[in-house]
């Protein structure tokens, strides 16, 4: 399993090259200090949820009554993800490396550009559970946010608002056609309107409508499911509902993280996960949303269901809104293995293992992680 090393010996190699690194920002928004200790990979951490309570009426009396019961419910995080990237080089390659004292270069250049093919991996699986656990969209499918002004962020922040949201450290996690229109915007390059000229000068972001602006080369397309012509049942929509009946299916299916909307309401709802048989009638079948459910309630009538296209999927959060379990794996001693912890400029640690064979080794960089949206009410999909 020969290396080819034609641009590394026998010449010198440069170990002043860069390697790339995309911005991770959604990493940086979302609460990665859950405590997974004792937790294998495949195993299942609970985050305890508790339950809304309704107020009542008190009446003084003589005697004390016992208070309402409340169940807590729980939301499972699973380290679901156990990723490694490897590289080998046999004796003799590592011998015309040292002598072209090219060795030490070539491993750091291999190790960052695992570093970055594990993180990015991490960044997107984090989008991922973002976008399915998302309460509400806004924004129009297939047009970039922030094309004139800053409409998307304060009608996100509105969404948050209203789901009761702590906003206190919010984060707006764009990619980089977005973040290229909001630094486009006048009211940021404009000194007179945005107060200096920092943000113009700097490229760097200052907060917005509380929001910490972060950048993110994982935010992906998500393709929209292929439902067409489906309507609920004639039942009465209630403020907060979340299963929708469905009266007829149409054709083609949905799936979670599809957004979806309904006559009379001009809201745009995140799919949680569907009972879908596709029959005619649609006889059990529904569409579970993303709390808190629905803002609008309706009164006796079939709603046509509207499936929103294919979007970009930027997001709008609060730190507790998503969980992500990250650590390096658990490998047991063994005398031709070496292992040791490295971490990167994000602050992130894997696991560096270099196992010994004959006449040859193996370098492997290890990363186990998941991801779970544990309070979907504090974050929103800005769309685009």
């Amino acid at each position: 399993m020969p290396n080819t090393l034609t641009a590394l010996a026998p010449i010198a190699y440069s170990a002043a090259k860069e390697v790339a690194a995309e911005p991770v920002g959604l990493l940086d928004a979302i609460n990665m200090n859950f405590d997974d200790k004792g937790v294998a990979i495949g195993d299942t951490v609970y985050v305890p949820v508790a339950p809304t309570r309704a107020a009542s009426d008190y009446t003084p009396a003589m005697t004390v009554t016992a208070g309402t019961d409340a169940t807590a419910t729980s939301t499972a995080v699973t380290i679901s993800a156990n990723k490694n990237v490897t590289w080998n080089i046999t004796g003799e390659q590592e011998r015309s490396l040292q002598n072209a004292t090219a060795d030490n270069t070539w491993f750091e250049q291999l190790m960052k550009q695992g570093m970055r093919a594990l993180r990015n991996g991490m960044e997107t699986a984090a989008w991922t559970a973002a976008i399915a656990g998302a309460s509400r969209a806004f924004g129009t499918a297939g047009t970039t946010p922030f094309a004139s002004d800053l409409t998307a962020m304060t009608a996100a922040r509105k969404i948050l608002q209203d789901n009761g949201a702590p906003l206190a450290d919010m984060s707006m996690v764009v990619d980089t056609n977005a973040s290229m229109n909001l630094r486009n915007l006048g009211v940021l390059q404009n000194a007179y309107q945005a107060g200096s000229d920092q943000e113009r000068r700097s490229g760097r972001f200052l907060p917005q409508m509380g929001f910490d602006i972060r950048e993110s080369a994982q935010i992906s397309t998500r393709t929209a499911g292929a439902m067409a012509s489906a309507t609920s049942t004639s039942a009465a929509f209630t403020v907060g509902q979340t299963v929708i009946p469905l009266a007829t299916a149409g054709t083609g299916v949905i799936s979670a993280g599809d957004v979806v909307t309904f006559a009379n309401d001009t809201n745009k709802y995140v799919v949680a996960s569907v009972s879908f048989a596709g029959a005619n009638p649609a006889s059990g079948d529904s569409i579970t949303l993303v709390a808190p459910g629905l803002r609008v309630a309706q009164g006796v009538a079939t709603r046509a269901i509207t499936v929103v296209g294919t979007f970009t999927g930027n997001l709008a959060l609060e730190r507790s809104a998503i969980v992500g379990i990250v650590r390096p794996p658990l490998i047991p001693a063994n005398p031709t293995i070496s292992q040791i912890p490295v971490s990167d400029q994000f602050g992130l640690t894997y696991l560096l293992v270099d196992a010994v064979g004959d006449g040859m080794r193996t370098l492997r960089l290890h990363l186990a992680y998941g991801f779970k949206t544990v309070n979907p009410e504090f974050s929103a999909i800005v769309l685009g």
